[in-house]
């Protein structure tokens, strides 16, 4: 084989098994919503098998918030794996043994486990067209969640950093998929949350809503925040001069990238018995600016 050939052959390969490469799969262009033509700058087409890219994924591990029932394990394949080009995050019943792991609860088992990555520290962006094509779990108590918040969590905490909530579904009340904003009030208490979120059915006739696809999406600039399901637009959250008297506004920096199943807790709700296992899977995540 000559030289060239093998160069573009290894190039070929590199750009089919690399997330950070364009390929195929992942159009180097998008037009959004209002018409502004943007540029891959970011993805992960999840085409190599075994636990998710360690360069672009952190995990978080523990319980982590909002009562839940499940323990996010570190790096473990039963939980989160890729495999024939989709990420999986499977959430199991099982006895989890955690006495000899981080945690912030006092009993040495877990009853839930499951997984939850996220790029902070390694990824984030300010503006632009996030795109993640999902197919969701299914079961009562189950919450799996696409989400974004400001690069400033470890030294501002929460909601001082702000929280988009590109996709929340709830296993209690299925079939239905919401987008939700949140940040916090100026000189209010740090409970005293601004949110504005709404949401869309995903039913399609012969198909339940945990066995397709869909793709959900944030286009994000200076002025507003607007969030998509399969281009149907679901919220548009203006930051007009009446909206930003009101909150601390804090969408103007880079903000990183989550991927999770949660299961009961505050929004999830009671767990039904059969509902693990179950499982969350991502074809791609790709950013656009």
């Amino acid at each position: 084989m000559k030289k060239t050939n093998l160069l573009l052959s290894l190039a070929a390969l590199l750009a089919a098994v690399s997330p950070g490469v364009a390929s195929e799969s992942a159009p180097e262009k998008v037009t959004t919503s209002d018409g502004r033509v943007l540029n891959l700058t970011w993805h992960d087409e999840f085409d190599v098998e075994g636990l998710p890219n360690a360069d672009y994924w952190n995990y978080e591990v523990g319980y982590i918030r909002n009562y839940e029932k499940q323990y996010y394990t570190d790096a473990r394949l039963e939980n989160v794996f890729i495999k024939d080009g989709l990420l999986t995050i499977r959430t199991i019943k099982e006895d989890y043994d955690i006495a000899s792991k981080p945690k912030n609860h006092d009993e040495t088992t877990a009853a839930y486990t499951s997984g939850s990555i996220e790029t902070l520290g390694k990824a984030s962006w300010q503006y632009g067209r996030v795109e993640v094509r999902a197919k969701l779990p299914k079961g009562k108590g189950i919450w799996p969640a696409i989400w974004m918040m400001g690069d400033n969590i470890l030294t501002a905490g929460y909601p001082e950093c702000g929280e988009i909530d590109v996709m929340e579904y709830v296993g209690h009340t299925p079939h239905r998929a919401w987008g939700t904003i949140h940040m916090q009030r100026k000189d209010a208490p740090r409970d005293q949350v601004v949110s504005r979120g709404d949401s869309i059915l995903l039913d399609k006739e012969g198909e339940e809503p945990e066995e397709t696809f869909h793709v959900y999406a944030l286009e994000w600039t200076k002025d507003f925040l607007k969030i998509f399901v399969d281009d149907h637009l679901i919220l548009d959250f203006q930051r007009s001069e009446e909206e930003a008297k009101t909150p601390e506004w804090p969408f103007d920096q880079k903000c990183y990238i989550k991927l999770n199943t949660a299961l009961g807790g505050s929004w999830g709700g009671e767990v039904a018995e059969g509902t693990c296992p179950t499982d969350f899977q991502i074809d791609y995540v790709r950013v656009y600016q």
